[in-house]
């Protein structure tokens, strides 16, 4: 028995060290990545709440959504990144990427402890997690949530699994913070009470119905709880509902995507960054009503006949599933790799579990080994040449009009990554082709705004971020007519704007900085040194800010503050010509002279008024 137990030991070893190195090769490459244009600014490139720990931050990571969305634990590991790597994109991969490991180790373990067949649950972990579905997830830095969630679930998950082998008050309290920091990861998260049955169905325990109440209603209260939280999220980000389906069709999209999403699992091809919706509703989507009825059925007769992992598998999959599956129809798209990451193990389990068991039973275990270790390789070398879409933003685009041409959400993306480059031309035949495809594309119609704003076609700019707004009202656009408007003197107007995109982002440094301008423009001196105030309070390396500030100050008389801000701005930005203008100009006031910084201001670009210069400095 000693000896069996060190060999079992031994395997254990080895299996880890596998996983481990396997899943490296599949995705050491992405290590050198750079932030996406997709949410990675929002998050962390731009958002001051993550710039380290403090009382302020984590206050705001507890009561504030996220591109709508309320993942506190999220944006405490974004903190933790920024804290060691500060804004290095390689910090935040390496993190996606050791929890990529640390889920698919969990896994294993879980398998492990249901089944007692160390293949099978190497198999599982391998294939779960050298997937080309994964990519998504584990590439992408802005879907942390999704990898810290499935952390915290996946331990849920094996924590009730050894509650149910020999049950324990702490081991109920562990579970129960367990769930909940998963439901603080990502609003998914919500869905493990349910989850926790496939589990009895897996290990074949009956429920207790008195011990199960003591598990599953402290989970089932804090899922409403955080539940009801992440529909307010989602209610205060972008989230629209472009496709206003009927009940029957959004019933066959609902299964148009549980059976693709099934499909991928066995079959990835043809994998997207984005699945936009059907052109129409067909011969397709009524197809996959059948499919799906006909898994479902499958799963209820194999409850009955006692097939647990089937069963408990195809459950476990549908309940992780279901939330995503456009009943509500918002957003721009049908489907979504990152959505099957949890998921994904109730197709991947039973699909290892029985040809490995039916093989070994007619001791075939080496053909076990090396057909699962063949499928294992060419997923492992299928998602090493998947994550090069990661790699650049011409990749990643350019992916996306392979698989889906006609995609108005494909076009204006690729034409907002010419845009950015400076190839204005190119990026207009795509955006143009994006409101062409789908006039109430709000998102190319910004875009449009945007391009015209960078070119100063003022007018036309205003018209597109205009009928953007008219379609869904979202803060970008709010911010640059803010911009246009402060440009063209219209400053109620802009103030207006702003006001509005602190609805939703009240921690925008810049739409604090409109504001403060546009009531120092109005002569709301005292107000507009308060929000010049809160937009240093959420940037604090903006020249501009303080410039601005240091000049209202001035306005007041507050000449000892005001040269501090400006002696700042110009500690932040030496070339700021008008800076040193403006100090003159406060030293002078203070009794000093100017010129020497007139001067200076003068051999920096910026040439003070003749009648300035003759009064000041003779």
């Amino acid at each position: 028995m000693t000896q069996t137990l060190s060999q079992n030991n031994k395997n254990n070893w080895l299996h880890i060290g596998f996983l481990i190195t396997t899943i490296c090769f599949a995705y050491f490459k992405v290590l050198h990545a750079p932030f996406s244009s997709w949410d990675d600014g929002e998050y962390i490139v731009t958002n001051p709440d993550v710039h380290g720990f403090s009382l302020t931050n984590i206050s705001d990571w507890f009561s504030r959504f996220y591109i709508g969305n309320y993942h506190p634990l999220t944006m405490m590991s974004y903190a933790a990144d920024f804290t060691l790597g500060k804004q290095s994109p390689f910090i935040y991969h390496l993190s996606n990427l050791l929890l990529h490991i640390t889920n698919s180790l969990i896994l294993y373990h879980l398998i492990t402890k249901l089944q007692q067949n160390r293949v099978v649950a190497l198999f599982t972990a391998l294939i779960f997690a050298l997937h080309p579905c994964q990519t998504e997830s584990v590439s992408w830095i802005a879907e942390r949530k999704t990898l810290l969630c499935a952390l915290f679930y996946f331990l849920a998950l094996l924590q009730y699994a050894t509650y149910i082998s020999k049950p324990s008050r702490y081991k109920l309290l562990l579970l129960l913070l367990l769930g909940t920091a998963a439901m603080l990861s990502k609003g998914l998260g919500v869905v493990l009470p349910i989850s926790l049955l496939a589990v009895n169905v897996w290990m074949n325990k009956s429920l207790n119905m008195k011990k199960s109440w003591t598990i599953f209603l402290p989970l089932l209260l804090a899922a409403i709880t955080l539940g009801i939280v992440a529909i307010w999220a989602q209610q205060s980000g972008q989230w629209l509902n472009l496709h206003p389906y009927g009940v029957a069709d959004t019933l066959l999209l609902a299964a148009d995507a549980y059976t693709r999403y099934i499909a991928h699992l066995i079959m990835p091809l043809h994998l997207s960054v984005i699945y936009p919706y059907p052109q129409s509703i067909g011969h397709a989507q009524y197809f996959s009503l059948f499919i799906a009825a006909a898994v479902l059925t499958v799963g209820i007769i194999g409850w009955r006949r006692q097939w647990h992992i089937l069963s408990g598998g195809i459950l476990f999959f549908s309940v992780n599933i279901v939330l995503v599956l456009q009943f509500i129809n918002f957003g721009e798209y049908l489907m979504a790799d990152r959505y099957v990451y949890i998921a994904g193990v109730g197709i991947i389990f039973p699909l290892v579990y029985y040809p490995v068991n039916w093989l070994q039973k007619n001791r075939k275990h080496k053909v076990a080994i090396v057909f699962f270790t063949s499928i294992s390789t060419t997923l492992a070398v299928a998602t090493f040449f998947r994550n090069d879409i990661w790699m650049s933003e011409l990749a990643f685009t350019n992916s996306m009009l392979k698989e889906f041409p006609e995609s108005a959400a494909a076009q204006y993306n690729v034409g907002a990554l010419y845009m950015r480059d400076g190839n204005n031309k190119e990026a207009e035949i795509h955006i143009a082709k994006a409101v062409h495809i789908d006039p109430l594309n709000y998102k190319a119609w910004y875009n449009m705004g945007i391009l015209w704003l960078k070119e100063n076609r003022i007018n036309e700019s205003l018209d597109a971020f205009n009928k953007s707004l008219q379609i869904h009202p979202h803060p970008e656009a709010y911010f640059n007519r803010a911009l246009i408007y402060m440009g063209t003197g219209k400053s109620a107007n802009a103030l207006t704007d702003a006001e509005k995109v602190l609805e939703t982002q009240p921690a925008n440094a810049r739409a604090w900085y409109i504001k403060g301008n546009c009531a120092e423009q109005l002569g709301e001196i005292g107000p507009s040194i308060d929000y010049y105030s809160k937009a240093i309070r959420y940037e604090d390396n903006e020249p501009l800010f303080y410039l601005h500030r240091g000049l209202a100050y001035t306005n007041t008389g507050q000449y000892g503050l005001a040269g501090a801000d400006i002696d700042k701005a110009l500690s932040l930005d030496n070339t700021n010509a008008t800076a040193y203008y403006y100090r003159g100009i406060l030293k002078y006031k203070s009794g000093n002279s100017p010129c020497d910084d007139f001067k200076i201001a003068i051999a920096r670009g910026y040439a003070p008024p003749a009648d300035v210069m003759q009064k000041l400095c003779n």
